[in-house]
């Protein structure tokens, strides 16, 4: 099997979704232009949202959860109902810029419920008129459009005119590729039997994964495809700095094996014979 056959049933490709279309429509069609068995998207866009929109491929969807990652990154225009001064905006933004509560909008699909969530930074680029530009770094699940019009709150009216998602993760808008580029990189496979672009576009999903590592004996995957769980016998080493109950990646001989969650801190691997090292969550290649 070559290597781009073997990415189209195993890898993420990151898309820079237009606005106008839902995140599951770009999905759709990234599965339907590269003929994989399945697919699915990391981190749902509002269908007027553009930006950094991570589709996973054939076995790669099982991973997208450790893929998504714990922070977003936007890009946008906020558009108030009088015109305000920059002191003035800087100032509303400092005040929703920390933890906050927010109750998801009407046109989410989760329950509409308050939860807490974190803007870790929020910054005014420029500001013409009743418009503003701005970008900000988030928790996963914070809602821009609400967190817009609740500063209108504020402020006498303010609303969300446009957003692009400009990382999600690590992952980020210089790793994106358009769905324009996607068909010629198929097209140059299919028809000229020419995979270069198409297997720098398709990455390994573990690529993606940030998590840090856990090394094991080629000796234990026999063990661990058969459900075994990862024991201090098979372990070669850890990666300095995991402590208990960290979620870690787990790889043996430069490959990569799964996830799991660390029973024992790095500190303790030393000199430790028996016992769980790791509690699997999802294997993924042996």
């Amino acid at each position: 099997m070559s290597k781009a056959e073997e990415l189209l049933k195993n890898s993420v490709v990151v898309i820079n979704k237009p606005p106008g279309q839902t995140s599951h429509e770009i999905t759709t069609f990234v599965k339907k232009i590269t003929g994989a068995n399945r697919s699915g998207h990391a981190g749902t866009l509002d269908p007027e949202v553009s930006g950094v929109l991570p589709v996973a491929l054939g076995r790669a969807t099982k991973l997208l959860r450790y893929i998504a990652g714990k922070e977003k990154s936007y890009v946008g225009i906020m558009k108030f109902r009088n015109i305000p001064e920059r002191a003035d905006v800087e100032r509303l933004f400092s005040q929703f810029t920390g933890e906050l509560v927010q109750t998801p909008p009407k046109i989410s699909a989760v329950r509409k419920v308050p939860r807490k969530r974190t803007v870790y930074s929020l910054r005014l680029l420029e500001l013409d008129g009743r418009l503003a530009l701005f970008d900000t770094r988030v928790d996963a699940g914070t809602y821009i459009r609400t967190l817009c019009e609740d500063m209108g709150k504020k402020c006498g009216g303010a609303r969300m005119e446009e957003l692009r998602r400009t990382a999600v993760g690590k992952i980020t808008e210089k790793e994106a590729y358009t769905m324009e580029e996607l068909i010629d990189a198929m097209w140059l496979y299919k028809n000229k039997d020419d995979s270069t672009m198409l297997e720098k576009m398709l990455r390994p999903p573990e690529q993606f994964i940030d998590l840090p590592a856990v090394f094991v004996k080629e000796t234990a995957l026999w063990s661990i495809n058969t459900g075994a769980q990862v024991m201090a016998a098979g372990v070669e080493r850890m990666d300095a700095g995991i402590v208990k109950n960290a979620r870690v990646a787990i790889y043996s001989d430069g490959k990569f094996v799964g996830v799991g969650i660390a029973q024992i801190s790095s500190e303790e691997l030393p000199g430790k014979e028996r016992g769980m090292v790791v509690r699997l969550e999802r294997v993924h290649k042996i």
